[in-house]
């Protein structure tokens, strides 16, 4: 005769435990099935000519589950042995630990009946269970029967009847089964002896992968306790919804989120580690988003995660680029000369390849069409990856969705960085050139004059004097500072004139007479960065020194700014020296060039050669590393006119002269 027994829980507490989506609460029961060790399981469902189901049956041929716990699991919420025991007795991972997973079910309908057949020594046992939505704190369990001797065999199932359609199209129906196959298959990759059956149709985990690609990393947690995670991507046959999953270190997932960026490829994140399944042993896993270790591994697979995507998809474009190329509609035609120009190909391929995917019109273009919006596409590269945004926005007019996932890819990832930084670099090395010419060479430096040519130039690229210094903000104090001690200690009583004639109207600087920026350096106050320029015709000496020095004393110590939250450096660049002031450019203990050195501030005097050198040596060292490929001298002209052609004298603008160094 059958017994009733009673959880003694109110019913809201067990109410809340049978909510879930279709996909968890079957997800739930396949999971018991893998942790009593089934090696295949059966999903069998009989639909009717409302659009519902007449029932839903799991089978199993696990171990089962005996009488005696039935009677102790059914009896009170949680107390699972699985939070105790983590391994089935085959050595399986568990996946369940709380002893709560038997109600969601309950989502899937409202009388559930769970049959249990297990080996007792001599002979198979077997019983059932039944729950009811409508008396959900009593439930109902049979007695325990014997079979014949010899006959029977262990597993478990589950009967469920007054089925929820909605709930049960969510798990059943084909088209909504990918999201369920998604969550067995990293554990079917430990695993792989077990096969699950809809209506006898085979899910065939091997199907759903089209790539597999892992990464390992070791992270210390508290003092000297390190735990190790790995970050398997796994790319599908089938559009998926994107998801990251966290894992115990044989694949099992424990807990789930949003995959946390764009993707055109369907992809899934899997990190797996014995510390997350500490967590979730410890009922704290839902609180992932607040555990350090794991945002920090979660950042680290979203890295990782976008390299592969990156990887991939320059892959996946290799058969359209050689098409193009085949109908003469690629725009680049030399091979790649270094490391810049083949990134910015890889970066060009990609998007070219999501323009083919995505943008209906532009296959319906004309070949001429086409090569156009390509070579559209490598001229916004060749001048900084992020134009690409605007060009696929404004002018390709790219779908939203592929449009944001590629800004994502391009800006998220090392390689859009990479072309910007060598961009930059290779600029930088060829205005070092074009400078270094335009001081040095005698056709060309006649005609270059300190405020109307250099001063506009060298404003923009104060990176030449150290990269701290490449962006600066004005200061009207500052200004005001500078111009009270300008006739007095430089001799210059143009000032007025300077500032307010129409070709200086852009700079918002001291021109003619000093450069200046200041900078930031938080807390500590601000640095302010003054440079003096001496046309190329004058050499320095003792007239300049005394000025510079005397400039520098005089600001550096005027009350307006605080001592100690201000620091100065004053640098007078000029072609080069006076013999008289020669030997005070190396002193001991100080760099090359520094002179002075006050409480707050520090006076030096270069040449444009000093300055042009050193930050060459700067560059020179990454242009090396990156394989870049500098031509000429006449390319860093160009460069300079291409940049400042407004800036330089006519007559370089017309014709280069002698360019040899």
């Amino acid at each position: 005769m059958s017994k009733i027994i009673d959880i003694g829980v109110e019913k809201d507490h067990i109410e809340s435990l049978t909510k879930a989506n279709g996909v968890n609460s079957l997800a739930e029961l396949l999971w018991n099935s893998l942790d009593a060790d089934a090696t295949e399981i059966n999903v069998e469902y009989k639909t009717n000519s409302l659009g519902g189901y007449n029932f839903i049956i799991i089978t199993d041929n696990g171990h089962g589950l005996t009488y005696e716990k039935a009677q102790d699991i059914f009896s009170r919420i949680g107390g699972s042995e699985k939070k105790t025991q983590t391994q089935s007795p085959s050595g399986r991972q568990y996946h369940g630990k709380e002893g709560k997973g038997r109600y969601k079910c309950l989502s899937l309908g409202d009388l559930v009946k769970f049959t249990s057949v297990y080996d007792s020594k001599d002979d198979f046992s077997e019983f059932s269970i039944t729950i009811d939505r409508n008396q959900l704190s009593r439930t109902e369990l049979s007695d325990l029967k014997k079979a014949k001797k010899g006959e029977g065999s262990s597993g478990f199932k589950v009967e469920i009847n007054n089925v929820n359609a909605k709930n049960a199209d969510q798990a059943l129906k084909i088209e909504n089964r990918k999201e369920l196959e998604e969550k067995f298959a990293s554990y079917w990759i430990s695993y792989p002896k077990f096969k699950i059956l809809f209506n006898g149709n085979e899910l065939s985990f091997e199907s759903l992968f089209k790539n597999t690609e892992q990464t390992e990393i070791t992270i210390e947690v508290g003092e000297n306790l390190n735990y190790k995670f790995v970050i398997k991507i796994i790319e599908w046959t089938f559009d998926n919804k994107k998801k990251t999953y966290l894992c115990n270190a044989q694949g099992i997932p424990f807990q789930e989120t949003n995959l946390g960026l764009r993707s055109s490829i369907p992809i899934s994140i899997f990190i797996q580690s014995i510390y997350i399944e500490k967590l979730h042993r410890e009922n704290v896993l839902d609180l992932f988003e607040s555990d350090e270790t794991v945002n920090d591994v979660i950042k680290t697979a979203k890295d990782f995660a976008r390299e592969y995507v990156k990887k991939r998809l320059h892959e996946y474009s290799k058969e359209f680029i050689q098409e193009l190329k085949q109908k003469n509609l690629y725009p680049y035609k030399e091979p790649a000369e270094d490391l810049l120009e083949e990134s910015k190909r890889q970066v060009f391929d990609i998007v070219a390849l999501q323009v083919h995917e995505h943008l209906p019109s532009f296959n319906e273009q004309d070949n001429k069409s086409k090569k156009l919006t390509l070579k559209l596409l490598s001229e916004a590269l060749d001048n900084d990856s992020k134009n690409l945004r605007r060009i696929l926005s404004e002018i390709i007019e790219l779908p939203e969705e592929q449009r944001e996932d590629l800004a994502e890819l391009l800006e998220s990832t090392s390689l859009s960085s990479i072309i910007d930084a060598m961009t930059e670099i290779k600029n930088r090395l060829n205005f070092l050139s074009g400078l270094e010419q335009l001081i040095y060479d005698k056709d060309l430096n006649k005609n270059t004059l300190e405020r109307r040519h250099l001063h506009k130039i060298i404003v923009k690229e104060t990176w030449l004097f150290g990269d701290e210094y490449t962006y600066g903000v004005d200061d009207l104090t500052l200004k005001n500072v500078l111009k009270a001690y300008l006739k007095d200690c430089l001799k210059r009583d143009d000032f007025e004139d300077v500032v307010n004639s129409s070709d200086n109207h852009e700079l918002e600087t001291i021109p003619d007479v000093c450069l200046w920026q200041q900078y930031s350096q938080g807390t500590a106050g601000k640095e302010n960065l003054v440079i003096e320029l001496k046309r190329p015709s004058l050499d320095a000496g003792f007239d300049e020194k005394t000025q510079i020095e005397s400039y520098a004393t005089k600001v550096a110590n005027d009350n307006r700014f605080q001592k100690g939250k201000t620091k100065w450096k004053f640098i007078l660049v000029t072609k080069d020296f006076k013999p008289e002031i020669r030997p005070l450019l190396t002193q001991k203990n100080r760099k090359y060039g520094h002179i002075h050195e006050g409480e707050n501030f520090d006076v030096y005097i270069l040449s444009w050669g000093d300055i042009i050198s050193e930050a060459k040596q700067r560059h020179e060292f990454i242009k090396e590393k990156l394989n870049l490929n500098l031509q000429d001298n006449q390319q860093g002209l160009d460069y300079l006119k291409s940049k400042y052609k407004k800036y330089l004298p006519s007559e370089l603008n017309v014709t280069t002269g002698n360019t040899s160094q």
